[in-house]
C-alpha cells in the first residue's frame, strides 16, 4: 500500500499553474511532488494559489501587493485570514488520510502544525528567512513582527525543518536557536525529464557569444554587475550579448541601465515566458549567469534554482562562488566561478568562457551528467525521505 503525503502550500501567491508570476516556488513543488511520486507516494496537494483566482498570482502581483503602505497591510491582514481558513480547510479535507505532511513555507503562513496536533508528522521546508526577504527585498510586508514570530514559531514547532542551505541552516541554528538535530539539508533539484536538451530546440536571440540569464530580476541577482562587465569587454573587442528572461522589481532600472551603457543593442530583456519555453531560451544560451550578490543581512543563503536548470540543459554557467555554486560547479570542467560582486573577477571568467567556446559543449555535456547523476528530484526527494526517517526515529 502506498505511503500518503499531503503537500501543503498556504502562500496565495504561491501557485502550480503555467502563468504563476513565482517561478521559483511552483518548479520546486511541481518538482519535490514528482521526486514523492517516483518513490512511490501517493501525493495530495493542498496548494492555495491553485484555489484562487488566477490574479492573485499571475504576471503583476507581487507589485500589486507592494505598491503603497496601506494597500501591502490589507494584503498581510487578508493573508492572515486566509491563514486560519485555509488552516481548517486542509485538515477537513485530507486529516485523517495521510502519513506525512509536507508543508513549503510561506509569509505569514503556517498550516501543518494541526496535522501535528492530530499526531501525523509535519515536515516545514525552508527556503529563505522569509519575513527578511518579504521586507527588506521585496518591500512587500508591513506586519514584519508578526510574520517573523510566525515564521520562527513553526521552524521551532515542526518535527522536521528541510533546509535549502548549509548557510542558511547556520543561521537558524545560530541566530534563532532551531535545534540542529531537526534539521535535514534539502538543495534545490531540476525535474531532468522535461529539462532536457533533447526535448527542446534552441531559441537564439543573438548569432554571437551569448551569456543568458533565467529567473527573478531582483537586486540580489546581480545583473548590474553583469551589464557593466559586458560594457567594459565590449569595448575591448569582444562580441557578447545578455538575453534576461523573467521579470521583477529590477527589470525597468536595468532595461535603462543597459541603455545608458550603450547596450541597447546587444542585451535582450524577455520578460517573463510560459514555463515551457524556457528550457528553449536556455538552449540558445552559450553559458548561463547566476550571479548573486550579498543579500543586505549580509549573507547569500539561497539555493539558486537556474545552476541546476541550466546544467540540466547542458549548459556551462558562470556563477558567483556561493555555498550550492562551489557544490555543484567544477571549475574549468563544467562552468567559472567569480568571486560575489567582485566585477574584475567576473570579467576574468567571462574572458575565459569566451575563449573556451569551443569547448563548451563538452563541458554542457559534463554538467549534463553532473545533474542526471546526482541532483534530479527523485535524488533529492530519496535523501529527504531518509533524513525523515532517520529524525522521526530519534524522537520515539
Amino acid at each position: 500500500m502506498k505511503q500518503q503525503l499531503c503537500f501543503l502550500a498556504g502562500g496565495p501567491r504561491i501557485s502550480t499553474h503555467p502563468y504563476a508570476e513565482m517561478s521559483g516556488p511552483r518548479s520546486r513543488i511541481l518538482g519535490l511532488i514528482k521526486g514523492f511520486e517516483s518513490l512511490d507516494w501517493q501525493v495530495k496537494p493542498f496548494i492555495v494559489g491553485d484555489r484562487y483566482p488566477k490574479k492573485w498570482s499571475a504576471m503583476g502581483s507581487g507589485e500589486a501587493i507592494s505598491s503603497g503602505f496601506f494597500r501591502t497591510l490589507a494584503v498581510d491582514i487578508v493573508r492572515l485570514g486566509l491563514g486560519v481558513v485555509n488552516t481548517w480547510r486542509s485538515w477537513r479535507e485530507l486529516g485523517n488520510q495521510v502519513d506525512w505532511v509536507y508543508e513549503y513555507a510561506a509569509t505569514l503562513q503556517s498550516l501543518g502544525w494541526i496535522f501535528q496536533w492530530h499526531g501525523i508528522p509535519w515536515i516545514l521546508q525552508a527556503e529563505a528567512l522569509l519575513f527578511y526577504e518579504a521586507k527588506v527585498e521585496r518591500k512587500a510586508l508591513v506586519l514584519d513582527g508578526i510574520a517573523q514570530w510566525l515564521e520562527i514559531w513553526a521552524y521551532r514547532k515542526c518535527d522536521v525543518l528541510a533546509c535549502v542551505s548549509e548557510t542558511l541552516k547556520e543561521i537558524l541554528v545560530r541566530d534563532f536557536n532551531i535545534p540542529a538535530e531537526k534539521i535535514v539539508l534539502v538543495p534545490n533539484g531540476v525535474d531532468t525529464d522535461f529539462i532536457n536538451p533533447e526535448r527542446h530546440s534552441a531559441k537564439r536571440v543573438f548569432t554571437g557569444f551569448t551569456v543568458g540569464f533565467v529567473g527573478s530580476l531582483y537586486a540580489w541577482a546581480g545583473l548590474d554587475l553583469l551589464l557593466e562587465a559586458l560594457s567594459e569587454l565590449r569595448s575591448q573587442g569582444m562580441d557578447l550579448s545578455l538575453v534576461v528572461v523573467g521579470d521583477g522589481f529590477m527589470k525597468a532600472d536595468w532595461e535603462t541601465y543597459a541603455h545608458q551603457l550603450g547596450l541597447s543593442s546587444n542585451v535582450a530583456f524577455i520578460g517573463q515566458v510560459p514555463w515551457s519555453d524556457v528550457p528553449q531560451y536556455i538552449s540558445g544560451f552559450d553559458v548561463g549567469y547566476s550571479g548573486q550578490v550579498q543579500l543586505q543581512m549580509g549573507k547569500m543563503y539561497l539555493s539558486p534554482m537556474k545552476l541546476y536548470e541550466y546544467m540540466a540543459m547542458a549548459k556551462p554557467v558562470i556563477a558567483s562562488a556561493f555555498e550550492d555554486a562551489q557544490r555543484l560547479v567544477c571549475e574549468g570542467k563544467t562552468g567559472f566561478l567569480f568571486r560575489p560582486g567582485d566585477k574584475d573577477d567576473l570579467k576574468r571568467a567571462l574572458v575565459e568562457a569566451f575563449h573556451q567556446r569551443a569547448v563548451l559543449p563538452s563541458m554542457g555535456y559534463l554538467a549534463r551528467k553532473e545533474i542526471e547523476t546526482n541532483h534530479s528530484w527523485t535524488a533529492r526527494v530519496q535523501a529527504l525521505v531518509e533524513g525523515v526517517e532517520q529524525i522521526l526515529k530519534k524522537r520515539l
